[in-house]
């Protein structure tokens, strides 16, 4: 059976616990210079102190994330109340009188970083010249400027911070990689000092190499009652097969499955069932990999 190493963080980080604990058991008794050099351990915590890093920065973004979209509805906002009271003097509808306050083209409002900074700093400069009268804090050229001020910084400390997060995930991938390399080197010493059957591949995480793929699912599963008390059972080949095994239950007596045979061959009898009973019976298919998922059970009644 192939080992394949995934470079991924989960995967990894769960590869890299097992070796490490595998290292700690066998080091002692297994030929594996290179692997002791390649310090594992210092590998994975340096990818997961990298991998936290990430994530935090990725948390940071999505804060001056916030801070930027409360930025964005406080501009929009604004330019929509200066919007309202500028009707009165520059007309209820566009004209390239509404130019000087940076509504061009329409009295739409830019839902863009940029579209907003630009509208909010032409009325800046407007009611410089032209303030409102009795509009209030709220609408005045000192309040453009302020909300201009805020959304430049909310836009750049995002853009920033994009930077940031891109930066921190090369740094967690060069880590991932690092350590891949490092459980190679061992997984490469593995193959050279044990045997493809060895059950201490399991003890680093490993499959064992000469271990087959656990075989299909049986198919087809029939069973029919003979006489009284016997169950005659039939059932496709599964792929990768070396041998089956046949469970039973019958229904009120045993409290879980009971393994009865493993016969190499595609038929089976159970002789000596309790009469009068309900009993279930399934397949797996076995081989050196393992054991296969069972087929559904088959019920059959004993006179």
């Amino acid at each position: 059976m192939r080992n394949i190493i995934t470079r991924t963080i989960g995967f990894l980080a769960n590869l890299g616990n097992k070796a490490i604990a595998g290292m700690t058991l066998y080091v002692a008794q297994l030929t594996l210079p290179n692997s002791v050099t390649a310090n594992l351990p210092g590998r994975l915590n340096a990818m997961t102190v990298a991998d936290t890093d990430h994530k935090e920065t990725i948390v940071q973004l999505k804060a001056r994330g916030l801070v930027l979209y409360a930025a964005r509805q406080s501009a929009t906002e604004f330019v929509r109340i200066v919007r309202e009271l500028l009707r009165p003097r520059l007309g209820k509808k566009y004209s390239q009188a509404w130019d000087a306050t940076g509504l061009t083209g329409s009295l739409t409002i830019g839902e863009t970083e940029n579209d907003l900074l630009r509208i909010l700093y032409s009325m800046a400069a407007y009611l410089t010249t032209y303030p409102i009268a009795d509009a209030g804090a709220n609408a005045t050229a000192l309040r453009a400027s302020e909300l201009h001020e805020a959304l430049a910084a909310a836009s750049a400390a995002v853009v920033l911070q994009k930077d940031v997060v891109d930066q921190a995930m090369k740094d967690r991938d060069e880590k991932a990689k690092a350590l891949e390399y490092g459980l190679r080197i061992l997984l490469s010493e593995l193959h050279k000092t044990l045997t493809p059957l060895d059950s201490r591949w399991f003890a680093f995480g490993f499959k064992k190499p000469g271990a087959r793929a656990t075989p299909d699912m049986p198919l087809n599963l029939r069973a029919v009652l003979i006489g009284a008390n016997a169950i005659s059972m039939k059932w496709d080949p599964a792929a990768r097969a070396e041998y089956y095994r046949v469970y039973k239950k019958v229904i009120g007596v045993d409290a879980d499955y009971v393994s009865v045979g493993t016969p190499a061959d595609l038929d089976f009898t159970i002789e000596g069932l309790p009469g009068n009973s309900q009993v279930e019976v399934v397949v797996s298919a076995v081989n050196n990999g393992g054991e296969s998922v069972w087929t559904s059970a088959v019920l059959v009644a004993t006179l």
